[in-house]
């Protein structure tokens, strides 16, 4: 008695996409008079209700829960929104970072050095030599000044 693993993973992919239809189907009919529903109450609250801080939280929660089901029935539809300016600027700019740091890692190959006074630091092939001369750190080839 052997079990195909592929065979069952897909029937439960299956199953979890009708789940999925279901659901969305049901939501898409009671979606959108719920939100109806919801703000002829928030007109009725208006109306009735002399509280301000009752009708903010009436209006809060109508609208949170309009725009959870709009979303809802958004995603449902396959509708893609407009890529955000600010994140395709983002994506230019990581572009050019990438070949910048490419350009970087590639001048990094070639040899370079660095001279001060008597040091010198060169950059060769990925090694590093540092030659220092036997000179006082501080004073170099100059005498050491006399203290006071």
């Amino acid at each position: 008695m052997a079990i195909d693993v592929d065979q069952m993973k897909a029937q439960r992919a299956r199953d979890i996409r009708i789940m999925r239809d279901k659901a969305a189907v049901r939501i898409a009919g009671w979606a959108l008079p719920t939100i109806i529903l919801l703000f002829a109450g928030l007109v009725g609250s208006i109306v009735y209700i002399e509280d301000m801080s009752a009708i903010a939280i009436i209006s809060a929660a109508t609208s949170s829960t309009s725009m959870a089901l709009i979303s809802i029935l958004n995603t449902m539809t396959g509708h893609k929104d407009k890529e955000d300016p600010i994140v395709s600027i983002i994506k230019m700019y990581s572009e050019q970072n990438a070949a910048l740091i490419d350009h970087l890692k590639n001048e990094k190959t070639k040899s370079q050095s660095i001279r001060l006074g008597d040091k010198e630091v060169s950059l060769t092939e990925g090694s590093t030599n540092i030659h220092v001369s036997d000179d006082d750190v501080i004073w170099g080839k100059d005498k050491k000044g006399d203290k006071k």
